[in-house]
């Protein structure tokens, strides 16, 4: 049976959320997410990164608020081909970034498959947004010699629901379901399906076609 605080502090959350979904939904002006090709995309892979996506102030009142926020991440290479463009791999990723009440300070996870590691820990919003918008380079997929490829580059951006927050805490902290067989991988993005106010924000980037020498 959950206890008073416990249910207090749901209640909290919940009317917090309800008068900061309208906010979320704003526009963001100039967030967006870039691909960028190397000079030799052969032997390395391109550099991916997204500009203000978490600088909007409804957001940042609902991580201050104890509401984590997702980015999943996908790149995929495609083969040009002359009459049907095939995709050749995909690489998939997440940040997942939280406040500490506690420490007053946020936390940034980086999951990939079934590991979560924490990547950063910043006293201010402005140096979290900063290392949020990194750029990631992915690792270069095999390519074949006289074809021509192209990247395409998505983000998601999403941010949790009440009753989602204590399981991801204790996923985060190493104390949720890691059974074998992929299934943490499959809860965790199961936890952030649903979205707060319905609210999902995607940004999509597409890079120049290149031949493979």
């Amino acid at each position: 049976m959950a206890s008073v605080a416990a249910i207090r502090r749901t209640g909290r959350r919940l009317a917090l959320a309800l008068a900061l979904a309208a906010r979320v939904g704003g526009a963001q002006g100039d967030a967006r997410l870039d691909l960028v090709l190397p000079a030799r995309p052969a032997s390395e892979g391109p550099l991916v990164t997204t500009t203000r996506v978490l600088a909007d102030a409804g957001v940042r009142e609902l991580l201050r608020a104890g509401f984590p926020a997702r980015l999943h991440f996908r790149c995929e290479l495609w083969r040009d081909d002359r009459f049907n463009n095939v995709r050749d791999a995909a690489v998939e990723w997440d940040l997942v970034v939280k406040w500490d009440p506690l420490d007053r300070k946020f936390d940034t996870y980086r999951v990939v498959g079934d590991r979560a590691t924490r990547t950063g820990r910043f006293d201010a919003a402005g140096e979290m947004e900063a290392f949020v918008d990194r750029p990631y380079r992915m690792p270069v997929p095999p390519m074949r010699r006289g074809q021509r490829y192209y990247y395409e580059a998505s983000v998601d951006i999403e941010v949790l629901s009440v009753r989602e927050l204590d399981e991801v805490e204790r996923w985060l902290r190493g104390g949720g379901d890691r059974t074998a067989g992929g299934t943490v991988g499959r809860t965790v993005r199961g936890l952030f399906a649903r979205l707060l106010g319905g609210e999902r924000r995607s940004y999509q980037a597409r890079s120049p076609r290149f031949r493979v020498e």
